[in-house]
């Protein structure tokens, strides 16, 4: 319990240090053309973050917990310890700290989970690496998600250029500060939706270490702890607890028999021990006013003979509160450094491509969000950013400063992966 509470305070602390960080991309353009003050821009990303909770809590809009589900299953259960994840937030945090004082906008995303997976794989070597192809997924948006930004920011501002060249600067100029609350709304949703969340799915993953560790009466007085889970499976199966269905004859064969109701969740499980049957093989008949699905009693399998992977299914409310305050608290506390970086040291930017930088970034996060692919914000506002300076002309953009960005940007997996192993080796004496 007390490497838990660790843990848990540990990672508010990595959420806190996060708001430095990720936080200020969706405020650093609109500070930087004076739109909003630093604390009312900070108020307003809070109210939006707030809201793509809500958004999240209720799957309103295409928004989940994805990001906090995919954070928590980087690496396969068995290999994750308290050590594990102890070590991970040890390591994102001092890289998280370092890039912070040097102004260097990193993505915390990637350091948390470069952390997580490094020192799982010192504990267990690469085997441990539950889905390679997300992985792999998350290293080509290293590149991929600023070059769709820098893409979409360029042609939005091209657009708008085009469509404005006759309105008076003066005119245009106060249009632009109102849709730049719109815009910086809209990234803060994003945001919220993409990386607000990582912090959730590691104090999760280690509140299911501690229900697997702990004894049943530590685990039942600390009713707090509770993770719900679900197993997923083959989408083609319907799961069920075989106590629901009953054996009975239907057309002289015999077949299993359940209410329809408890067909309701393709795909998913509540626990191993549960039946499943393809949707394929039911057939729905109405008896004594009630409707049933019957399946023949062969067509019914266990569900662990699927290979389920579980999943979370629900995170304790305070957890999500928590975590949502402690990014807010970081972005009024230390952003600014970073705040400086993204809006002035880039590029120069006016209201009009303020506008077009936050729209390129918020579609680039809605459509990695609704794909399901992890991206970083940090690095998506950097390509818009440098796409609306590139329209003026492309020594508009400091290119030294993107390049320095852009090893930032490679090395932080390998060498948060790197610190996490080094802290796992010095704690796994102590604590394992």
């Amino acid at each position: 319990m007390t490497i838990l509470l660790i843990v848990i305070v540990l990672a508010l602390v990595f959420d806190y240090i996060n708001g430095f960080h990720d936080a200020a991309n969706s405020i650093a353009t609109v500070v930087s053309t004076k739109v909003l003050s630093p604390f009312q821009a900070v108020a307003w990303a809070a109210f939006f973050n707030a809201i793509v909770l809500f958004l999240c809590q209720h799957n309103l809009l295409g928004f989940e917990f994805k990001v906090a589900d995919t954070v928590a299953k980087i690496v396969k259960t068995d290999a994750i310890t308290m050590t594990v994840i102890l070590s991970g937030l040890i390591a994102a945090i001092t890289w998280n700290l370092l890039t912070w004082w040097f102004g260097i906008p990193s993505s915390s995303s990637h350091t948390l989970m470069g952390g997580f997976a490094g020192a799982a794989i010192a504990k267990a070597g690469f085997g441990v690496l539950a889905d390679l192809t997300k992985i792999y997924t998350t290293l080509a948006f290293i590149f991929l998600a600023p070059i769709i930004g820098m893409i979409l920011a360029y042609f939005i501002t091209a657009l708008i250029m085009n469509l404005f060249r006759n309105s008076s600067h003066a005119k245009s100029e106060k249009w632009f500060k109102r849709l730049q609350l719109v815009s910086s709304a809209a990234f803060s949703l994003g945001h919220g939706a993409n990386d607000a969340q990582k912090v959730m799915g590691i104090i999760a993953a280690a509140m299911m270490v501690f229900a697997n560790t702990a004894s049943k009466e530590d685990y039942e007085q600390h009713p707090w702890t509770h993770v719900k889970t679900v197993y997923k499976i083959d989408t083609a199966y319907y799961a069920l607890d075989s106590a629901k269905c009953v054996l009975a004859t239907f057309d002289g064969k015999e077949v299993m028999m359940a209410e329809k109701s408890n067909f309701v969740k393709k795909g998913k499980a509540k626990d191993k021990k549960f039946i499943a049957v393809k949707g394929s093989d039911l057939s729905t008949i109405s008896q004594d006013g009630k409707e049933f699905c019957v399946a023949p009693q062969e067509a019914f399998v266990s569900v662990s003979t699927l290979k389920p992977k579980k999943d979370i299914a629900d995170i304790p409310y305070w957890v999500q509160y928590a975590c949502f305050a402690a990014i807010a608290l970081g972005t009024l506390s230390g952003g600014w450094r970073i705040i400086k970086t993204m809006g002035t040291r880039i590029t120069k930017v006016t209201p009009l491509e303020g506008v077009a930088a936050e729209t390129g970034g918020a579609v680039t996060l809605y459509l990695s969000q609704y794909f399901g692919i992890p991206v970083s914000t940090t690095h998506t506002i950097t390509g818009a950013i440098v796409g609306v300076g590139i329209t003026k002309r492309i020594s508009a953009v400091r290119w030294g400063v993107t390049v320095s960005l852009l090893w930032a940007w490679i090395l932080t997996i390998p060498v948060s992966g790197g610190l996490a192993a080094l802290v796992y080796y010095i704690l796994s004496p102590i604590l394992e």
